[in-house]
């Protein structure tokens, strides 16, 4: 990813992620599947902290990625024409990159047109709001609603579902994080996922590849 990220002109910082051993996770006599999403639950909690703690309120927005996704080849500039959309449409949370087993098309809550200076190409940009969608592997934050996840998730919010799940949210990242505030998606996608599922599930890894193959030709990716 650090270099798919050099090719494109972006400064990303890079996460080690957070291991199954961590004292978060481990002890609590959790299953294989369950620490997994712990796990990536509290990754993506990390970034949020380190995003609302290292930078200061002038940086009002930030994207939050996984690591097995292709990214836009035309990243950084088409980010910025989205960062404006984002900002002027009011939205706390926009989907970047997310599972889906078919373009969307339908009724959109939005669009706009982006065209690159440098080689005159147009993307038209569409806005969609959704409801069930799966997938974190890209999406931008306000600030503020960044803040909001954190007080909300954070802490000791994990515990607090392991010991009554029936009044909690699931602690997973595409249950809670990308499922709050006013939000929207934008398809073309900025990332996708990159289609290597090492799923043992055979639904799950079809799930994915075709998240993969359906998108894989809406722009080009890396």
């Amino acid at each position: 990813m650090t270099e798919k990220w050099q090719r494109v002109g972006v400064n990303a910082t890079m996460f080690a992620g957070v291991p199954t051993t961590d004292p978060r996770i481990a002890g609590r006599g959790l299953c294989a599947h369950t620490e997994k999403c712990w796990s990536c639950m509290m990754g993506h909690l990390d970034m949020i902290r380190t995003y609302l703690e290292e930078t200061g309120p002038e940086v009002v927005c930030a994207v939050f990625c996984e690591d097995d996704i292709m990214i836009d080849a035309d990243f950084r500039a088409r980010l910025e024409h989205v960062t404006t959309d984002f900002l002027l449409t009011g939205l706390d949370t926009l989907l970047l990159g997310y599972l889906i087993q078919y373009p969307m098309t339908g009724t959109t809550i939005g669009q706009s047109c982006y065209v690159d200076v440098e080689t005159g190409h147009a993307t038209q940009y569409r806005y969609y709001g959704y409801g069930d969608i799966w997938g974190t592997q890209m999406y931008m934050l306000s600030r503020k609603q960044a803040a909001r996840i954190l007080e909300k998730y954070g802490g000791d919010y994990a515990d607090r579902f392991l010991a009554n799940p029936a009044e909690h949210t699931q602690f997973s990242a595409d249950w809670s994080i990308t499922k709050e505030g006013r939000r929207a998606l934008i398809y073309p996608m900025l990332a996708i996922e990159d289609g290597l599922s090492t799923y043992d599930d055979h639904s799950q890894r079809e799930f994915h590849r075709l998240s993969h193959e359906v998108h894989k030709d809406a722009s080009t990716y890396i």
